[in-house]
């Protein structure tokens, strides 16, 4: 995500009318239904990301400045619990607390450090930030990359944005795999590499999907970011989107059917087919995060008009 150019953007969206001139059913069908299920005033865009579903019906979230990530319930979005609290580092476009993801009741994040803003990995919770996991180097103040998963085999697995001293020394940002029993000394394993900032990325049914960002000249690209080779295995997009999340759509596998992409220049979650390597029309409104409930619903994050961040129930068709 480069948030400076999509910022600039958003006054010029009208990002819920947007989502209502899709001209595809489902879109129409999630579109005109869609709500706002819990407004959060004090965010700016660029701030509420790394959406997760979490059991008993609810979805977790990162304040990316504020260093915390939370949890509503979708069926009564009242009461907000704070999962973790960390010190994180801010200067800069993209920094900040970037990842989360929980294995084996364990609560692991990524995030930039406040004193020498290198990319860290470790335990959170409540008490704030444990054991460091890996610690990546030095950040800049953009292309950080840092949205976090979990592998089917209870790895960690990060996207490290071109910027990053560790991708300078690389030669690309990567995605990588951590051993969350390991010391912060730890050897990345290279998953596939060649990656400008790979932060929108998920694990669904066992395979590694990456929508990577692009700077100048080059184009993003939509593919399998477990098969080594990123241009080997991915499809270029024909309009750069800035994609800011990758999930799963509930209709289908995502290797024989779709997934949804949210691009924060254009402010919407579309679906995108490995089949064709084309975006279809809009599922719904989506600046910086969505997540798949059991239930087949999607719950985003957008901007209201007045610019402050919500998160947005799309329901099930």
């Amino acid at each position: 995500m480069r948030l400076p150019r999509a910022i600039a953007v958003l006054g010029t969206l009208g990002l819920f009318a947007i989502a209502a001139c899709s001209s595809d059913g489902d879109a129409n069908d999630r579109s005109e239904l869609a709500r706002t299920l819990l407004a959060l005033p004090d965010s700016q865009p660029g701030d509420v990301i790394a959406l997760r579903a979490a059991d008993g019906g609810t979805v977790e979230w990162i304040d990316r400045r504020a260093g915390t990530i939370r949890a509503v319930a979708v069926a009564d979005p009242v009461a907000i619990e704070t999962l973790a609290t960390i010190e994180v580092g801010i200067e800069g476009e993209q920094r900040g607390l970037l990842g989360h993801t929980l294995i084996d009741g364990v609560r692991y994040a990524a995030w930039t450090d406040p004193t020498t803003n290198h990319l860290l990995v470790g335990e959170v919770g409540a008490a704030g930030a444990g054991r460091i996991v890996w610690d990546g180097g030095g950040t800049a103040g953009g292309a950080v990359g840092g949205h976090l998963e979990a592998s089917a085999d209870g790895q960690l697995i990060l996207g490290i944005g071109q910027l990053t001293d560790w991708a300078k020394s690389h030669g690309s940002g990567a995605m990588v795999q951590l051993d969350p029993a390991d010391p912060a000394d730890q050897e990345p394993v290279i998953l596939s590499d060649g990656y400008t900032n790979p932060f929108a990325f998920a694990v669904i049914d066992g395979e590694l999907w990456v929508a990577d960002n692009a700077v100048g000249d080059d184009v993003e690209r939509i593919g399998r970011g477990d098969l080594t080779d990123r241009d080997e295995h991915a499809t270029s997009a024909l309009d750069p989107r800035a994609p800011s999340a990758v999930v799963g759509l509930p209709d289908s596998a995502a290797t024989n059917g779709s997934l949804g992409i949210c691009g924060f220049l254009d402010a919407q979650l579309r679906r995108w087919s490995p089949d064709d390597g084309a975006y279809g029309d809009s599922l719904g409104p989506c600046l910086t995060g969505a997540t798949t409930l059991p239930d087949g619903s999607i719950v985003t994050a957008t901007a209201s008009p007045d610019g402050a961040m919500s998160l947005i129930l799309l329901p099930a068709r």
